[in-house]
């Protein structure tokens, strides 16, 4: 059951990012959307987070002055048993993977395995920016990078967990090796494999735990299991009453958030989608425009930011925060998708068609994207009473992934064609 559980986690964590939080539409067409949301249930109060201590707190005023790194590097480097150097030059790749500098990230982290040989770090960095690059259009371009990339990296870790030294820091990149590959999985519905990478992943943060206890970073997964879990739990009556550790998960991933030495960002980001559940979209912006302080330019916040300007019902702030992210990135697909509903919803159809038919256009699409855009074809075409339009349209929605909202519109069509109100 427990491998199950950990499995259905890793779905909704992927549910919650590859979706957006989407907002609702206007009519019950959407209320699929949220109908899975415990959102309805309230939270218990959040205690204060503690101050983080500062190894600088022992240190004289000469020394603390004189040292190469900030204090993070050396509150990471007591808590793993590392080398200052190493988890800050972990700390400067990373930052150059969320400010999109891929090739300088790159180029950093072989730099990084040269100094630190025997790490591993090169190939785990590289696994994860061909993630964030696929994540920031939510399709699979660069699948076949990313396998070889994992691969190369599982097999470099491996051999590095077999010599004495960093083994914390080793097992929790095997951690988030095996937790991506997890999610990635859901994505292809592969299912079984993908709960075999989850409970993995997590056997590697309990043994990086054994090692590092106080290492702050694991309670980043932490978090995320315990609110995740409550969810899918409250959310479903076949599976067994976990508990409500929601707030325990929400001040697990706030710990991170302030504290963390390498997944500040992430916490964040992740805080972001956990108030989209609770239904609270002003803390979810409000996280959002943490990480947009920091990282203006990180186009997979900037989706999220927009997506939630957008559920919040301002659509010029969202197409606005769209329209950067072509700027940053032309090529970008995903934010098409986006766009579209943003102008749907501010009642621009003609402009709202256009976005989704260029979106449409491009050949790397998951199925539920592509259905779910012939869906909001539809809409639009219903709403111009095209019904011949869009009855193709959600048609083509339903044969694709047999989308739900698309099938109820086809019903409701079918009903009123009988009734003799439309016809096409």
């Amino acid at each position: 059951m427990k491998v199950f559980v950990v499995g259905c986690v890793a779905a909704m964590c992927w549910s919650a990012v590859s979706m957006a939080a989407e907002p609702a539409a206007d009519s019950t067409e959407d209320a699929s959307a949220v109908s899975e949301s415990v959102m309805g249930k309230a939270l218990p109060d959040l205690a204060e987070i503690p101050e983080v201590a500062q190894v600088s707190d022992t240190m004289t005023y000469e020394e603390y002055k004189n040292r190469p790194y900030d204090a993070r590097a050396y509150r990471g480097a007591k808590m793993l048993d590392m080398d200052p150097a190493f988890v800050h030059g972990i700390q400067v790749g990373i930052e150059k993977v969320y400010t999109r500098d891929y090739a300088g990230a790159r180029a950093h982290f072989k730099e990084l395995e040269v100094s630190f040989p025997g790490t591993a770090i090169a190939p785990v960095a590289d696994t994860l920016i061909w993630q964030a690059i696929m994540l920031e259009n939510f399709d699979f371009s660069k699948e076949d990078q990313y396998w070889k990339s994992t691969e190369k990296a599982t097999d470099s870790l491996e051999k590095a967990l077999k010599t004495e030294g960093n083994q914390a820091i080793e097992h929790f990149l095997m951690a988030g090796i095996q937790g991506v590959e997890s999610i990635h999985m859901m994505r292809k519905f592969q299912f079984i494999p993908a709960l075999q990478r989850a409970f993995s992943a997590m056997g590697n943060i309990e043994e990086c735990r054994e090692i590092a206890p106080d290492f702050v970073d694991l309670k980043f997964a932490d978090g995320m299991y315990h609110y995740w879990r409550t969810v899918v739990t409250m959310s479903s009556k076949l599976l067994p009453d976990f508990g409500d550790y929601r707030t325990q998960g929400i001040q697990e991933m706030m710990e991170v958030e302030v504290g963390g030495v390498l997944l500040n960002a992430p916490s964040t980001l992740s805080l972001a989608f956990v108030w989209h559940e609770q239904g609270n979209l002003k803390k979810a912006l409000a996280s959002c425009a943490r990480n947009r302080k920091a990282y203006p330019d990180n186009i997979i916040n900037n989706l999220v930011t927009g997506s939630t300007y957008t559920f919040l019902r301002k659509y010029d702030s969202a197409i606005g925060v769209f329209n950067e992210i072509l700027e940053d990135d032309p090529n970008n697909r995903r934010v098409h998708y986006w766009l579209g509903l943003a102008h749907q919803r501010s009642g621009k159809p003609e402009i709202a068609m256009g976005s989704y038919q260029t979106y449409l256009n491009f050949k790397t699409l998951e199925e539920s994207h592509r259905a779910q855009t012939h869906y909001r074809i539809g809409q639009l075409h219903m709403r111009k009473k095209r019904y011949t339009e869009a009855y193709t349209s959600y048609r083509e929605a339903s044969k694709i992934n047999g989308h739900k909202g698309a099938k109820k519109s086809l019903d409701r069509m079918k009903d009123r064609k009988k009734k003799g109100e439309i016809t096409y």
